[in-house]
This record gives C-alpha cells, sequence and structure tokens, in this order.
C-alpha cells in the first residue's frame, strides 16, 4: 500500500525543525524511517507534513563526558554500535543494536527516534531501563532532561509533547559499585528467525567482589507484555556464585512477575523463555564480571 498524501519538509537546525513543527498541525518527525514509513505504508500514520531531521547536523555526533556517552538523537544505529566510546563504556548498548533487524536497517535508522518511539518489542527497551539514561527533549521553551524511567510512560507512549523534538541520549559509563571488584552485562533475544523483532529480550548488569560474589545486580524484560524490571531475580542471586540453584531462582521469580501479552500455549511459551533467557543473561553477565574483576 502507498501511503497517504502528504508534503515533505527538511529541517537544516534544530531551531528549524522547532518552527516547522509549531507551524503545521498534523504533522510526524522523520530521523530514519524505519519506523515512520512503514506505518505510512499500512495507513496506520496518516501525517499532512514530514519533518525530515536526519540532515541536522548539530544532531548527529557521540560525545564523551566524565560520567556519559552523549548521542545526538539521529545518530545511526551503525555509528553507536561501532563507536569505540560506546564499546568501551557501554557495550551492551553496541551488544543490543547488533541484534536490531538487518545492517540496511541498523544503517538508517536512527537513537533517538527508536527510543521516542518506545516500541515495547524494540531491543533498546530493556537496556534503556536497565540504565536508565537522561533523554534530553527540546521545544520552544528549552531543553528538559529527563530520566527515561520517567520518559517511559508505557508502550508507544512518552514524555514528550507536540512540539518538542528528542534531541539527546545520555547513556551513563557502566557503573563500577565502589565496592566491587568487576561489573559485567548483556542483552540477550530469543527469536524466531535473526532479525526478527524479539519474543524475549533480557538484559542483565552484575557486580561482583573480590570472592566472586554478585553484590548487586538488575535485570529487565522486554516483549513479554509490560516492560519489566524483576526484583525477584536480582534478590535471588545477590549474595551468591551464581550456582544452579540461584538461577532457577532468578528464572521462577521472573515467569511470575512477567505478564504476556498473549494468552494460552504462546503466552505460556513466552513466560518460560523469559525464564529461561533470563538465566542465559545473568550467566553471561557473571562470567564478564569475574573476567573484569581480575
Amino acid at each position: 500500500m502507498y501511503p497517504s498524501e502528504f508534503k515533505y519538509l527538511a529541517a537544516e537546525s534544530v531551531d528549524d525543525a522547532l518552527t516547522l513543527i509549531a507551524d503545521h498541525e498534523f504533522a510526524e518527525i522523520l530521523a530514519g524511517g524505519q519506523s515512520l514509513i512503514p506505518l505510512q505504508k499500512e495507513r496506520l500514520a496518516m501525517p499532512d507534513y514530514v519533518i525530515d531531521i536526519s540532515e541536522i547536523a548539530e544532531l548527529d555526533y557521540i560525545e564523551e563526558t566524565a560520567d556519559e556517552i552523549r548521542l545526538g538523537a539521529v545518530t545511526t544505529h551503525t555509528t553507536a554500535e561501532e563507536s569505540e566510546l560506546v564499546r568501551e563504556h557501554v557495550f551492551i548498548f553496541s551488544e543490543c543494536i547488533s541484534k536490531i533487524a538487518d545492517r540496511l536497517v541498523r544503517n538508517r535508522g536512527t537513537v533517538g527516534g527508536t527510543v521516542v518511539e518506545a516500541d515495547p518489542d524494540g531491543d533498546y527497551m530493556p537496556v534503556m531501563k536497565l540504565l536508565n539514561p537522561d533523554v534530553v527533549v527540546t521545544g520552544p521553551d528549552g531543553e528538559r532532561v529527563i530520566p527515561f524511567s520517567e520518559f517511559y510512560i508505557g508502550m508507544f507512549t512518552v514524555d514528550i509533547e507536540e512540539d518538542e523534538l528528542l534531541t539527546e541520549v545520555r547513556l551513563p559509563k557502566l557503573p563500577l559499585l565502589p565496592e566491587a571488584a568487576g561489573v559485567g552485562s548483556t542483552y540477550k533475544k530469543h527469536v524466531n528467525r535473526s532479525g526478527d523483532y524479539a519474543i524475549v529480550g533480557v538484559a542483565a548488569l552484575v557486580h561482583v567482589d573480590d570472592d566472586g560474589s554478585i553484590i548487586d545486580a538488575r535485570v529487565t524484560i522486554g516483549s513479554v507484555g509490560p516492560l519489566l524490571t524483576s526484583e525477584g531475580a536480582a534478590d535471588a542471586v545477590v549474595g551468591t556464585k551464581l550456582d544452579e540453584a540461584s538461577l532457577e531462582a532468578a528464572a521462577d521469580a521472573v515467569e511470575a512477575e512477567v505478564m504476556p501479552d498473549q494468552e494460552g500455549r504462546l503466552g505460556a511459551y513466552k513466560r518460560a523463555m523469559a525464564g529461561e533467557f533470563t538465566q542465559q543473561a545473568l550467566r553471561t553477565a557473571y562470567e564478564r564480571a569475574l573476567a573484569d574483576s581480575q
């Protein structure tokens, strides 16, 4: 199907984009187009205007501060994935990107577009919930800096006004607790075919002490109903060296906490896979934390 008729507008700067947004009702923002264009083809999005921000140079960057890696909104997935700054300080984000669709999509899709879309089945979502980066939105009254935990309201719903534009995502460098000897993280994705949307996506972060015991853990689950942080899984492994009993307890906790968005056998399958991939993610994160502690 072809999109409904619309007028294309190219923004040359953030100020230009904000002016175009203010002057044109029923407009949609085009960054990479990997979400908007399919929606237009299906007539699920029928804007009168499409405002293209993809060529705004001031939104295409990756910068380092003392505590963060900052990514401009139109930075592509591929650029972020291949960035040495991202790989060194927030490897889980690079790992997550490598599992998105295929190279063609990653070459066009953008960091800002994916975060603002808030697709509950998107690979970014569990990692964003785990890291809780600050999200910067810019409007006529200036910037707002919003923690992801407050920015993300629910599926396809975020805290951004019609006259605002997402301009930056600030990823925290993976924290090393003062008392920790090592930190490890990972994102695990269960799919039917490579490049598909996740059936289950699990992000995990583990800190260990000198003895190899887990002193802090975080586990987030996506694509199985509402985006979830599993307190039960974290509680099950903290204080252990990740033996089979603690892994099974973590899986049981996740299976009890998730609320699959399908019923019957498919819902039961997603629940079971959420537990299984929680174990896989915790194993990998723990192994990386041990290696980091050496």
